[in-house]
C-alpha cells in the first residue's frame, strides 16, 4: 500500500508571481516608471550553484535534507510570512517540441492518414508534433471509435460514432480508484490506453516539510502529525484491442503528486512532485515544537541575535538527531507495480542543486504504455512547469523556489533530461532572466532552445517592478546561452507575456498591459536572433496557431471601452505574417453580445480544447470548434456549449466568420452558475443577477471529415456528447448522446 506524504506546494503563488500580482518581499509597489537605462539592485544566482549532481549514498541524502530542513524552520516561510527567505523583519514587521523541419505547418493539429474507415480526424492538439498530451477526448483514426473521460464519474466512455445520426456507448472503464482522473492516451498502433489519476485534495498551505508541520497541522486541529488527506499518482493500463471489452493489464502508483506528462511512441513520460514528509520523531518531540513555535519566533521578533543564534543551534541538533534515527524508507517516496510489493526510491537515483533550496522532488517516470520497463529519475526541484520535445523533458524551476535574499532577481533554472527507452538522463540547466508562465514559452527546434520570459525587478529600491520581457537563445547540448534580445518592449515597463509560440524559425510574443503588442522574431539564426516586427492592437492573444506559413489564428480576450484593458469577450484574430516586419491584422471576430454580457472560452488558457480541421487540400482554411459559455440576464442569449467558425485567411477581413452554436446546457431549473469562469478580468457589474447557464459545462471537440467529403463535428460536455453535420451552409444537428443513458 502506497502511504501518503504531505503535498507540496503547487504553485498558485508561483503563478500570482510571475504575473507580477505578488511585488517581492519588502511590499513595494506604486510610484511612478523607473528610469528607462536604470540598473537593477536585484542579484543573480550563479549557474554553478543550480548544477545538479546525484547524491552518493543515502548517508548524503540525510545530511542534505537535516540541512536544508533546518534552513527552512530559521526562516521566514516556515511561519506561514507567504515570502520564501525574506528577512525576518519582513515578516514580523508585515513590511511586507521539435519537428526537426521546415516551418510549414508546425504545430498544427496532426490530421490522421487514411485509414479503414475512410474518416479523417483532428487530434490532440499538442505543442509538439510528436509529442502527445493527456487530453480528455482521443479519436481512433481507425476506426470510428471516441474515447471520452468523465471526470466527474471517474469512467472512460468508449462511443461508437460510425452511424454519427446514432451514437452508442460501446462500454464503460470504470477506473475503481479514490484518485480522480486527470487525462489519457490512446497509443493506436499497439491498441492501448493509459489513464492518468491524480489525488483529490492536498494542501494548498503546505510548501515544504516545514510549512506543514508548523502551519498545517494547527490549521487541521491536531497536536502533532499531519491532517490525513490522499496523495499519490496513479496510471492505469488497458488494451484496448476489442473495444467492447477493454482489458486492465497494469497498474502503476506512486507517491509523488502529478504535475504533467508527455508520450512519444510508445514511451510515456510521468512528472510528479514529492514533498518529503516530515520525520516522526520530530513529531513527537514536544521540545521541538516549543522551540520553533514560540521560542525562535520570539527572539526574531524581539531581533534578538545571540538568543536566536543559541534557540538556532537548538533546532538543528534535534533536527540532524530525529533525521539520523529515521529509517530511510520513512523519507523517500514509493512506488508500486500492479500487486508487486511498494519499492523506495534509491538515494542515488536523486540528483540534487548546489543552491540551497526547499525541500521538495521532482519525479521523472518512464514507462512503455502497457506499463512495463518503469525507470523512475529523481530531482530535488520544485518546478511546477515542464516543456517537451521529441528528445528531451525541460523542467521549469523558478528562483521563487530556491533560497534568495531581498535582491534575488526572477530567474528561471531551466533542467534538461534526456528521455528514451530508460530511465530519463539530467543533460544539463540553462538559466534564464525572468519567469515563464506556460510551456509554449520555450521551444527546442534544430539544437537550439527558444526561451521567451518576463522578469519583474526593482529599481532603486523605491520604484515599483519594472517588468522586462526577454527572447533568449541557449544551445541545447550546453544549455549555454548564445544570444537574446533583453527587453524588447523597453517602452512599456509595465507589459508582460501572455502568449508565446515559436514555429520553426519563427517566433511570436505577445505582450499585455492595455493593449496588445504583437511581435514577430527572426529565429533563423539562433546565435543573432532578430526583432522582426510588431505591430499592437486592443485587447490580448492568450495562445497562438499557425495556419500554414503565412497566417496566424489566435484566441484572447477582446479590449476593453476604447480599444483599452479587457472587454467582457473573448476575441478571434488572424494576422498576416507573411512578411514578419510587418505583421499585419487581417480579421477578427468577437461573439455579438448585449453590453452586460460576458463570454468566456476555455480555449483561451487550455489550448487542448482549441480544434481546427484544415479544409481538404489547404492549410490557412477550414472549421475552428472552442467551447464557449455566455452569460447574459435572458435563456434565450445565454450560451453553455461550443461555438464553431469558418475560417478562410484568403476573404481578408471576412477570414473568420461565426458558422454554428451547439447548445448543451439544459432547461432552466434551480440550479446553475450564474457567471461563466474568468481570470483577467473581473465579470461586469450585476453579475450576480444574470439568467442562470443551467450548464453542462463544455470542454472538447472532435472535428471529422468522411471519405465523402462530409464534415461532422463532436462536441463533449461533462453530461452530453452532441453530433452535428457541419458540412454545408447551415449546421444540422444529427444526434444527442447522454453518458448516463
Amino acid at each position: 500500500m502506497i502511504r501518503s506524504a504531505p503535498a507540496p506546494f503547487t504553485g498558485g503563488l508561483l503563478l500570482l508571481l510571475s504575473l507580477g500580482l505578488f511585488s517581492g518581499c519588502d511590499g513595494s509597489g506604486g510610484g511612478s516608471p523607473p528610469p528607462e537605462n536604470a540598473e537593477p539592485t536585484s542579484r543573480s544566482t550563479p549557474k554553478n550553484q543550480l548544477t545538479q549532481t546525484a547524491f552518493a549514498d543515502c548517508a548524503a541524502f540525510k545530511d542534505f535534507y537535516a540541512g536544508q530542513l533546518t534552513k527552512e524552520y530559521l526562516t521566514g516561510y516556515a511561519y506561514g510570512s507567504g515570502c520564501f527567505g525574506c528577512a525576518p523583519e519582513a515578516v514580523d514587521g508585515g513590511n511586507g517540441e521539435d519537428d526537426g523541419g521546415a516551418d510549414a505547418g508546425a504545430d498544427a493539429p496532426a490530421l490522421s492518414p487514411e485509414n479503414n474507415g475512410g474518416r479523417t480526424v483532428t487530434e490532440t492538439n499538442t505543442q509538439e508534433a510528436g509529442v502527445d498530451e493527456a487530453d480528455l477526448v482521443e479519436a481512433d483514426p481507425t476506426t470510428a471509435d471516441l474515447y471520452f473521460l468523465r471526470r466527474d464519474a471517474n469512467e472512460v466512455v468508449i462511443i461508437d460514432s460510425s452511424d454519427p445520426s446514432a451514437p452508442a456507448i460501446r462500454s464503460r472503464i470504470s477506473l475503481d480508484s479514490e484518485r480522480r482522473a486527470r487525462g489519457m492516451y490512446l497509443d493506436v498502433p499497439n491498441r492501448r490506453l493509459v489513464v492518468l489519476l491524480e489525488a483529490p485534495f492536498f494542501y494548498l498551505e503546505a510548501p515544504a516539510v516545514s510549512a506543514g508541520i508548523a502551519a498545517t497541522d494547527v490549521a487541521a486541529g491536531n497536536t502533532f502529525g499531519p491532517a490525513p488527506f490522499a496523495q499519490g499518482t496513479e496510471l492505469q493500463f488497458y488494451d484496448v484491442t476489442t473495444p467492447d471489452a477493454p482489458v486492465r493489464v497494469q497498474r502503476f502508483i506512486s507517491d509523488g503528486q502529478l504535475v504533467g506528462s508527455r508520450r512519444i511512441q510508445d514511451r510515456l513520460h510521468v512528472v510528479t512532485q514529492y514533498g518529503f514528509p516530515a520525520p516522526s520523531a520530530l513529531r513527537e518531540d514536544v521540545e521541538f515544537r516549543r522551540l520553533i513555535e514560540q521560542d525562535y519566533p520570539q527572539a526574531r521578533a524581539a531581533m534578538d541575535d545571540a538568543a536566536m543564534a543559541r534557540l538556532a543551534s537548538q533546532i538543528e541538533a534535534r533536527i540532524r538527531s530525529a533525521v539520523a534515527d529515521t529509517p530511510i524508507a520513512e523519507l523517500l517516496p514509493e512506488e508500486q507495480s500492479g500487486s508487486a510489493p511498494p519499492t523506495t526510491l534509491a538515494c542515488n537515483a536523486i540528483q540534487r542543486p548546489g543552491v540551497d533550496t526547499r525541500l521538495g522532488m521532482m519525479m521523472i517516470t518512464s514507462i512503455d504504455t502497457d506499463g512495463s520497463a518503469q525507470a523512475t529519475l529523481g530531482t530535488i526541484n520544485n518546478a511546477w512547469q515542464l516543456y517537451g520535445s521529441a528528445q528531451n523533458l525541460y523542467l521549469l524551476q523558478s528562483s521563487g523556489g530556491w533560497w534568495f535574499d531581498e535582491a534575488q532577481r526572477q530567474q528561471t533554472a531551466i533542467y534538461r533530461y534526456a528521455v528514451g527507452e530508460g530511465s530519463a538522463l539530467p543533460g544539463g540547466v540553462a538559466l534564464a532572466d525572468g519567469w515563464i508562465d506556460t510551456s509554449f514559452q520555450l521551444s527546442e527546434f534544430e539544437g537550439a532552445l527558444r526561451v521567451a520570459a518576463t522578469e519583474g525587478r526593482f529599481v532603486d529600491g523605491v520604484a515599483p517592478f519594472r517588468q522586462l520581457n526577454h527572447l533568449m537563445v541557449f544551445d541545447v547540448a550546453s544549455m549555454e546561452e548564445i544570444a537574446a534580445i533583453r527587453d524588447f518592449v523597453s517602452d512599456k515597463p509595465q507589459e508582460t507575456i501572455r502568449a508565446a509560440r515559436f514555429f520553426g524559425p519563427r517566433g511570436f510574443v505577445v505582450t499585455f498591459e492595455f493593449t496588445d503588442p504583437l511581435f514577430a522574431f527572426d529565429l533563423s539564426d539562433p546565435g543573432a536572433p532578430r526583432l522582426a516586427g510588431a505591430v499592437e492592437i486592443p485587447g490580448f492573444a492568450t495562445y497562438i496557431n499557425a495556419l500554414g506559413d503565412d497566417f496566424l489564428l489566435t484566441i484572447g480576450r477582446a479590449g476593453g471601452e476604447g480599444g483599452l484593458g479587457v472587454g467582457n469577450r473573448y476575441q478571434l484574430r488572424i494576422f498576416d505574417v507573411s512578411d514578419l516586419a510587418q505583421p499585419t491584422p487581417l480579421a477578427e471576430e468577437v461573439p455579438p453580445l448585449p453590453a452586460d454580457a460576458y463570454a468566456y472560452s476555455l480555449a483561451e488558457y487550455e489550448p487542448l480544447a482549441f480544434q481546427f480541421l484544415p479544409a481538404a487540400g489547404q492549410n490557412a482554411a477550414g472549421l475552428l470548434s472552442i467551447p464557449a459559455q455566455i452569460s447574459a440576464r435572458t435563456q434565450q442569449d445565454a450560451l453553455s456549449g461550443f461555438v464553431a467558425y469558418r475560417i478562410d485567411a484568403a476573404q481578408g477581413a471576412e477570414a473568420i466568420r461565426e458558422y454554428a452554436r451547439i447548445d448543451h446546457k439544459d432547461a432552466p431549473s434551480d440550479g446553475g452558475d450564474r457567471c461563466p469562469p474568468q481570470r483577467d478580468a473581473l465579470p461586469p457589474d450585476g453579475c450576480q443577477d444574470f439568467a442562470p447557464v443551467i450548464y453542462n459545462e463544455p470542454l472538447r471537440s472532435v472535428i471529422a471529415r468522411e471519405e465523402d467529403g462530409r464534415t461532422l463535428l463532436f462536441t463533449f460536455s461533462s453530461a452530453k456528447l452532441e453530433v452535428t453535420d457541419a458540412s454545408g451552409a447551415a449546421a444540422v444537428p444529427l444526434a444527442s448522446l447522454r453518458y448516463e443513458e
